[in-house]
Parts: structure tokens; sequence; C-alpha cells
């Protein structure tokens, strides 16, 4: 039945049959890639993994490894390689979207400027589309997810960096430049704060995020030398930070309390910006440390306008399977643009 009462042509909604097409999803992270064959109803088919931690420093290996996962799970599922529709891929960020190409995640060097899309465009003869991993995240929770009853949802990621996504209206803000909005940790939160990695100071990444907290904790401890961490201070891991938390160490507790803070601060920026329907947490801190999640949402609500409502801040799922579904949407979204409006 058309819609009505909005701006341009009717929109006709249609449930799609999930057999119709296919799509491949992969997420990309600095520890493993997955690669999954995902139905229109963003049901896993069938799946694989490369493990990125050994593999040899090479964009070329990379890029082979990869491909060759793709073609194990296309010939696993036993699915007609016609109606494949597409390859979605979430990588970290920044990312230009409409080139298909990994510009600089600070985390994985090895993929600086690898242009993905027309590699495996090549390789696999199939359309490929590349997008930050939490625009990835974004969209399968808009789809499949804690936004599948909104239209407008932010999700922030708050991880080794903080970065996010932003959905209004049912659709995927990128910006005017090759899909760089949503660079949330890039909010400047103190001007005279510490210098980032983007060539700015006091950005909520260089304040709060999980590198930031780390290097925060070393610089602490160099003056704690009776603190049990204090001979391994140069060497330690985010998981170090965590399993102190979980100890109750207070100089990581007040890091983090001091990180959800101004998360909070930048949550309730997002709110007076974009008004969405709710906001999505997730990422290590909130999952390594559940007070993080709490704090943020206190202090996003206590400083919000006079009259408005308090915000729907929620706490993403612990998995990582929105980030494959959502990559594979990725492609179901291009497919369906201009065509129909998807029931969800």
């Amino acid at each position: 039945m058309p819609e009505t009462g909005g701006i341009g042509r009717n929109a006709i909604t249609y449930r799609v049959n999930e057999k119709y097409g296919y799509s491949l999803g992969i997420h990309i992270n600095s520890f493993r890639t997955t690669i999954a064959l995902l139905d229109l109803n963003g049901s896993i088919v069938e799946r694989a993994y490369l493990d990125m931690e050994h593999l040899p420093p090479s964009q070329e290996r990379f890029a082979s490894g990869l491909v060759g996962a793709i073609e194990q799970v296309l010939q696993a599922s036993a699915v007609d390689r016609s109606k494949v529709l597409g390859v979605g891929i979430g990588v970290p960020g920044p990312v230009d979207s409409r080139e298909g190409l990994v510009l600089m995640p600070p985390n994985l060097k090895l993929l600086h400027y690898l242009p993905l899309k027309r590699i495996l465009e090549q390789q696999l003869q199939l359309p490929v589309f590349v997008q930050k991993d939490t625009n990835a995240i974004a969209l399968g929770e808009y789809w499949h997810g804690l936004g599948s009853r909104y239209d407008n949802l932010v999700y922030l990621d708050l991880d080794a960096g903080i970065g996010g996504g932003l959905v209004i209206d049912g659709k995927l803000h990128e910006g005017s430049e090759g899909g760089v909005a949503g660079e949330f940790g890039h909010m400047i939160m103190d001007v005279e704060g510490p210098q980032c990695n983007c060539g700015n100071r006091g950005c909520l990444e260089a304040i709060g995020s999980g590198l930031a907290i780390l290097r925060a904790f070393g610089q602490e401890l160099a003056d704690h030398p009776g603190h049990r961490l204090y001979l391994r201070r140069n060497s330690l891991g985010l998981h170090d930070v965590l399993e102190a938390a979980a100890a109750s160490d207070l100089l990581v507790l007040h890091l983090l309390n001091k990180s959800a803070f101004y998360t909070g601060i930048a949550v309730r920026n997002l709110i007076n910006l974009f008004n969405p329907q709710i906001i999505i947490l997730g990422g290590i801190l909130i999952k390594g440390y559940p007070r993080f999640f709490e704090i943020v949402k206190d202090v996003a609500n206590s400083r919000k306008m006079k009259g408005s409502r308090e915000q729907v801040i929620l706490l993403a799922e612990p998995s990582d399977e929105i980030g494959i579904v959502g990559a594979g949407e990725i492609v179901a979204d291009h497919f369906f643009e201009d065509v129909v409006l998807r029931q969800r």
C-alpha cells in the first residue's frame, strides 16, 4: 500500500523473498576477518574466518587470502553464484566509500590505502561496497538489531578508537565526501587537551578511547613504583586495563570514569544535534567495564535541555555478528535503492 503525506514520490513497501538473492558480508578488524554469505533476511548461510594476526605483512597476501576465503564460503554454501548480488565490507575507518578505498585505520596499517573495491571486483566479478565498520554495525542494528523499530539512530563504538554510524530517516548518513561522516571520536572536547593522531588536540578519541586510557595508565604507573603493574607499564594491553578495572584498581577506575564522563557529554551533543530516537553504545570499553555504560547514560540525560525527554540509550548485544549482518545489508541497501522500501 502506498505511503502518503511525505515529500516526493509515494513509496511502496514489500516483504522480500529471502531466497531471491544473497549477499556476502565481510567484517574486518585487527584480529580476524569474518566472511559470511547471508540471505536477504540477514540470516547467515555459511561463514569462514581469516586470522589477521598471522598474515604476512603484505596487501597482496591479504587480498589473496580474502578472495580464497570468499570462494571457500561460496563453495561450501552450494548457493547458485548467479544469485549473489554483491559483497559488502565493513572495515575500520576512515574509508572512502565512493572509491572503495581503505584510508588510514590507525590499528590496521597493513590496509592503508588498499583499493579493496577495485581488487575484489576484478577477482570476483561482483559489485563490491566498502564502508566503515561502524556504519555497517549501524545498518545491522537498524535492520535486524536494537534499532529495528526506529528510523533514526546513532551507533557509538567505544573501543581502542572511537567511531560511530548514523541512520537518518532510514538511510545511512555518509556525509558529502566519500563517507567520512560519523567520526564521532574527533569531536573536540577540550581545546587544550592531548594531541590526537588526526592532527587536532582534545578530541574525544585522544581523551577517552581505549588507547588513550592505556597511554594515560602507563604514565600514571611511572609515578607509582609500588603498583603491581609498574614493571610492565610499557608493555600493557587494553585487556590489562580492563582486568585491573575488574580488580577495582583505583588508577584505572579514575581513567575509565573520566572517559565515560566525556563520552556522556559527547552523547548529549549528538542528541542535541540529531535528536535520534535511540542511541546504541557498543565496544570493548562498554563490554569490559559495565559501569561505563551507566555513567555515559547518566551524564547524557542529566544535561538534557529543559522540557526535553530523556534519551533512550541502549547497550549493544555482546556479539560481533551484527557487524557481519550489517556488511551484508550494505549490498541489500544498494540493490533495493530507488526500487522498493523493504519491510523490516
